[in-house]
């Protein structure tokens, strides 16, 4: 595994500060971000405080080429009537996997740090494991809708449009700026002179804060 062996190799040099540059990562599968965290931390935590369907079949289904429902076995329908994810791989309390990295953390972002990118800063963050360098991330901190979805073509004019069906509720507490993602410790900006010269100032304050540890 990639992860694991990455981790041992840390361990077995003895680094003392980690860098993780999540710029322009738009996201991807779910449990990478609960791996990756999973090798931060040193006890079993809770990822997801919820996952929300509202259905398992839409009305709209008939404008989209996915004719069948949502699959009922990975579902638990709640009082209200709406519907839980209870056999996604994020779901319940997880473990914490080894060798686990102690040491600073520092996490390199920007706008395009979406999606489960923006699930994992969501608990670096709110667990105090990382140092935050950059632009503030994209996605919200406490969740977002995305998941399965439907692409709907609408009737009339054809035109294509994307439906994400599921909410995911992030168990992270205590951030102040709920409609908002993950505000760097260290906010870098640009000149035009420096974009141009293809400058990188985040890894270069990154690095010097890492060689002072």
């Amino acid at each position: 595994m990639f992860f694991r062996d990455c981790f041992h190799e840390i361990d077995r040099k003895k680094s003392g500060a980690l860098l993780l540059d999540l710029r322009d990562n738009g996201g991807g599968a779910d449990d990478l971000g609960k791996l990756l965290l999973s090798f931060l931390i040193d006890e079993p935590f809770q990822y997801y405080e919820d996952l929300v369907l509202n259905g398992l079949s839409f009305s709209f289904q008939k404008y989209t080429a996915q004719k069948r429902g949502l699959p009922a076995e990975m579902m638990e329908r709640q009082p209200n009537g709406k519907y839980r994810l209870v056999k996604h791989p994020n779901w319940g309390i997880q473990q914490p996997s080894k060798p686990t990295f102690s040491g600073k953390v520092y996490i390199l972002i920007n706008g395009n740090s979406f999606s489960t990118t923006s699930e994992f800063l969501s608990h670096a963050h709110a667990r105090k494991r990382a140092t935050f360098i950059g632009e503030e991330s994209g996605g919200g901190y406490y969740g977002n809708t995305s998941g399965p979805g439907a692409v709907l073509t609408l009737p009339n004019t054809k035109l294509q449009a994307y439906v994400p069906l599921m909410t995911y509720y992030m168990a992270v507490r205590g951030y102040k700026a709920a409609s908002h993602g993950v505000v760097p410790d260290h906010p870098v900006t640009y000149t035009i002179d420096e974009l141009i010269q293809g400058k990188d100032k985040e890894l270069s304050l990154a690095l010097e804060l890492a060689r002072k540890h």
